[in-house]
């Protein structure tokens, strides 16, 4: 079982890498940083705000246990689908132009200001 130990929301003061989308968090950018222990295993888990807002958002987390939660490859998969389920162009069968060479982190950031756009409908 996870224990969460500290759950903290600092300021970068070096680059990080995202447990989450697998991008740079950026020197002087807020990020969520949790020290947990697991199997007598501390450990600090480290990830954008907006990833794990996206992450609550889309309701990710509903399907973690207490040994097996979010991992990056559910995390990538469920962003996917909803960008082919909202974004897929018919007529091109490929999803629509903008949403195509970004990020991961570029794709929650977008992914978040519709949902604000559109008022919080997902």
């Amino acid at each position: 079982m996870v224990t969460t130990i500290k759950d903290s929301h600092p300021i970068a003061r070096k680059e990080h890498i995202c447990e989450l989308c697998g991008c740079k968090i950026n020197k002087g950018q807020k990020y969520n940083r949790q020290t947990n222990i697991y199997d007598g295993r501390i450990y600090d888990w480290i990830e954008h705000e907006e990833c794990r807002e996206i992450a609550s958002e889309l309701d990710m987390f509903s399907e973690c246990d207490y040994d097996d939660c979010l991992s990056s490859e559910d995390f990538e998969e469920i962003l996917n689908d909803y960008i082919h389920r909202e974004h897929h162009n018919d007529i091109t069968d490929d999803i629509a132009e903008d949403w195509q060479g970004l990020t991961k982190y570029e794709e929650v950031c977008k992914i978040l200001q519709e949902f604000k756009e559109k008022g919080g409908e997902r």
